[in-house]
């Protein structure tokens, strides 16, 4: 995300360019992307202290809040074409990622990750692209 601040200067591009570094991140591997370890934490939210599902709990948050204001960034700029939550957007990334990790990993297939991203970049796109 800081490499895509430095990038573009306009939110929109900057938030495809961040999108398109993350996608291409994940092109990049030859093997399934072995998940998320948050996702690890949560899974098994009943093996950690309270103390430290707390700390996952604090993290995602900071990283929904992140992603929430790069959107209202780009939508004060950039109306949306549709009606959206920006918040529940934010979280849509995420979303993606779990899924497409789960999905990647279940039928080896390394691709998925990425293509999923690519899918998630284009309707950003789309929703705040214009006609």
């Amino acid at each position: 995300m800081n490499r895509a601040e430095t990038l573009a200067r306009d939110p929109l591009q900057r938030l495809l360019v961040f999108l398109g570094l993350y996608q291409e991140m994940f092109e990049e591997l030859s093997e399934h992307y072995p998940g998320c370890l948050m996702a690890s934490y949560v899974y098994e939210s009943g093996l950690f202290s309270d103390r430290t599902m707390g700390i996952v709990d604090h993290t995602m948050r900071t990283w929904r809040k992140r992603l929430e204001g790069h959107l209202v960034e780009v939508a004060e700029r950039h109306p949306p074409r549709l009606d959206v939550d920006l918040e529940s957007l934010a979280d849509a990334f995420t979303v993606v990622g779990e899924g497409a990790f789960i999905v990647s990993r279940t039928l080896k297939e390394p691709e998925v990750t990425a293509a999923q991203y690519r899918h998630f970049r284009n309707y950003v796109e789309l929703l705040f692209g214009g006609a």
